[in-house]
């Protein structure tokens, strides 16, 4: 009689979890398209605070912001949308990415994965909201960032309409999202692309001068980022150089003191060096030149 009770609520247990488990996969499979669901957060912390003061024009930003923003791209961090006048960039941090996304990571128990996961993420979150409070403070002219807003709020008042991917129109209240505005940058290849078929050899000099001043410039005040790639992550606003992904920014002081950047400069600019030997070998003096300033001790 026993055995057969404990057959009972056994079997009772297995189907609970089954239609637990079922609904939370059916739950994430409904969740992977866009929603403001996927960038809306419940977090907030006086960490994360962004004082006013730092933003430089207000009046700037209510204009941005009054404008509707586009699909224009996105990355491993954020969904990215460009301003009417194509001259803005709206990133929304993604918060599936920062935060779990499964009920079962609530549950617990040391054997359970998405518990455990849920500790990754939030590393993760305090990581990233550390690279952006750090770019916004101290590298504003290097970044293009305009205004940061990374905790929930209730102040702003403030909604926007997108379009996402297949044309959909959502209007998200921005006091329920972490987003950054940047100024629209261009790509390094793409511009130097542009200025040499058109016969602008020096000023496309001036843009690999500005892209070796901006690693310098970084250099010496002990930046890292685990994910310097030129040709994606790094820009040209009004043709100067600008890093504009800066989700894993952040300082090492002990960098300032040994220099450590300079022994990285090589590495760093590697893959831009063979892209201008392959496309523009007139540039490669130029260029060497440049490395050669900007890697000596």
């Amino acid at each position: 009689m026993f055995l057969k009770k404990l057959s009972v609520v056994l079997a009772f247990f297995v189907l609970a979890c089954s239609l637990f488990i079922g609904l939370d996969r059916f739950a994430h499979h409904k969740s992977s398209r866009f929603s403001p669901g996927h960038i809306t957060t419940s977090y907030s912390s006086p960490e994360w605070e962004i004082p006013s003061d730092l933003v430089d024009d207000p009046k700037l930003i209510d204009h941005i912001l009054s404008q509707k923003f586009t699909y224009f791209n996105k990355g491993s961090q954020a969904y990215v949308y460009i301003s009417e006048d194509k001259k803005y960039i709206l990133k929304f941090l993604k918060q599936n990415k920062l935060h779990p996304n499964t009920w079962l990571a609530y549950l617990p128990f040391s054997f359970n994965p998405h518990y455990q996961q849920s500790f990754i993420l939030k590393k993760k979150l305090l990581s990233t909201f550390r690279a952006i409070k750090t770019a916004f403070s101290d590298f504003k002219h290097e970044t293009g960032l305009l205004y940061v807003h990374l905790n929930r709020t209730d102040n702003l008042n403030k909604k926007v309409t997108i379009f996402d991917r297949k044309g959909n129109v959502h209007v998200v209240d921005l006091d329920q999202t972490s987003f950054l505005i940047q100024k629209k940058a261009n790509l390094i290849y793409v511009r130097i692309t542009e200025l040499m078929s058109q016969g602008e050899t020096e000023q496309a000099k001036q843009i690999i001068t500005s892209v070796f001043s901006l690693i310098d410039q970084l250099g010496k005040r002990g930046v890292v980022d685990n994910d310097p790639i030129l040709r994606k992550n790094f820009g040209l606003i009004d043709d100067k150089a600008v890093q504009i992904d800066i989700g894993r920014m952040r300082i090492d002081p002990l960098r300032i003191q040994t220099m450590q950047y300079k022994y990285e400069v090589a590495s760093i600019t590697k893959s831009f060096k063979t892209w201008i030997e392959k496309n523009y070998p007139e540039l490669e003096e130029h260029f060497e030149s440049n490395l050669k300033e900007v890697s000596s001790f």
